[in-house]
């Protein structure tokens, strides 16, 4: 794949996780009222951390270097505020797609400290929902985040130098 075709994937993938991420916030709020202009924004900064993550992977695959995973750190805007809470997810999250044992508990780690800080948070002020649609759809948000996370942490595509033209022998 290209890299303008993993971007626009990645584009399509975050605004999706944006919009589930949106109703999740709508499924659990007390007061479940929403302005058109903060649904615009998280839309708008989840679909731009796509393109970024999608534009990432499609640099990796060709093989550009490590360096470039810093564009990473644009996508840190859409945790500011309420969601922090996704940002061990984020950060840490991608390692659940190692192979070493220790990053892979690292990774869960993450993600799952994600859910008891959400929990803890809850015990002050209990939440007026359930706990499946609380913490079941933090869990699967998180989860999903950290697909697009795993693009920091997998390895780079060598580039194979190109074959120098043999002439024949005898010339």
């Amino acid at each position: 794949m290209n890299i303008p075709k993993t971007a626009a994937v990645g584009f399509a993938l975050g605004l999706a996780w944006g919009a589930a991420a949106r109703v999740w916030m709508r499924l659990i709020s007390t007061e479940p009222e929403f302005s058109w202009t903060g649904t615009g924004l998280i839309l708008g900064f989840c679909a731009g951390g796509g393109l970024i993550l999608g534009f990432l992977a499609g640099a990796r695959a060709a093989g550009w270097s490590r360096w470039w995973r810093m564009l990473g750190l644009l996508c840190l805007v859409i945790f500011a505020g309420p969601g922090m809470v996704f940002l061990p997810a984020y950060l840490l999250g991608g390692l659940l797609f190692r192979r070493q044992v220790s990053l892979v508990l690292a990774g869960a780690g993450a993600v799952l400290g994600g859910v008891a800080f959400l929990w803890v948070a809850n015990q002050q002020e209990p939440a007026p929902v359930d706990g499946l649609t609380m913490y079941g759809g933090f869990l699967v948000l998180s989860l999903a985040l950290t697909i697009g996370s795993a693009e920091f942490y997998r390895p780079r595509r060598r580039r194979t130098a190109p074959r120098e033209r043999q002439l024949p022998v005898g010339l």
